[in-house]
């Protein structure tokens, strides 16, 4: 059994908003130590992992862990019928998660568990060559530029600069930030490594960038890309995508 009571609807919206370009259906896992969730979309391109501390509630309380699966357009949309003030609670009604939002008036909403598909999913142990750390907001501005000239965005750092860039023959744009600019607020690479990306998916992650101030990118040459958002005492709502290997 569990409670989990948010002041307002606004961080569990934009989550469920962000989950559901990726996947139909989530398991949660309540935990003492939050709220859990490890997921592959269905092209098993990209993965999405969730943490929800219990200090971004209002209330949150777990007397034994358990695993729920909810389909999350349902969920979106009783999310929705929040207001922006309004407190909404979340907890286990037999087998169905009921959810209350507490305004002028008490609405309730019950959603039907479901059976979960497939095997439990483990994060990948990855080790990358380069770190970024920037403001969220802006990264995805640059994931937006880049979605001008072509579907394809390639990343390059060295150990003052890191550069986005995107088209090849016709249009193309190149967005460069050097160590000392306002928006990069960490950088560290060794040698220099170039890597290369679906811009589909990373427009769909970038819009993680509301629920936090920065963004932590981390890649390899022909490796798998990690952005890592983290609103401090709140969440963290990482990433995992695969890389495009570019036809030499």
């Amino acid at each position: 059994m569990f409670i989990a009571k948010l002041s307002e609807p606004r961080i569990l919206s934009a989550i469920v908003s962000v989950l559901s370009d990726f996947i139909t259906e989530a398991s949660f896992s309540f935990q003492k130590e939050g709220i859990k969730l490890i997921a592959l979309d269905p092209a098993n391109i990209s993965m999405v992992v969730l943490n929800i501390l219990p200090s971004a509630f209002l209330e949150y309380k777990v007397e034994t862990p358990v695993d729920i699966t909810i389909n999350l357009e349902a969920f979106k949309q009783a999310i929705k019928r929040a207001k922006p003030t309004d407190p909404i609670t979340l907890t286990l009604d037999k087998n169905k998660l009921k959810i209350t939002i507490q305004g002028k008036s008490s609405k309730t909403f019950h959603i039907p568990l479901l059976e979960r598909e497939g095997k439990e999913r483990k994060i990948p142990s990855l080790e990358f060559m380069t770190t970024v750390e920037l403001d969220a907001g802006e990264f995805r501005d640059y994931v937006d530029d880049a979605a001008i000239a072509g579907d394809a965005i390639v990343f390059e750092a060295d150990k003052n600069t890191f550069a986005i860039s995107a088209g090849d023959i016709g249009s193309k744009v190149r967005i460069e930030l050097t160590k000392g600019s306002d928006p990069l607020f960490q950088i560290a690479a060794g040698d220099a490594v170039k890597a290369t990306y679906s811009i589909e998916y990373l427009k769909k992650m970038a819009r993680a960038s509301t629920l936090a101030d920065t963004v932590t990118v981390q890649f390899a040459k022909d490796y798998p890309l990690k952005l890592d958002f983290k609103s401090l005492n709140k969440l963290q709502l990482s990433f995992i995508l695969a890389p495009r290997i570019e036809n030499k």
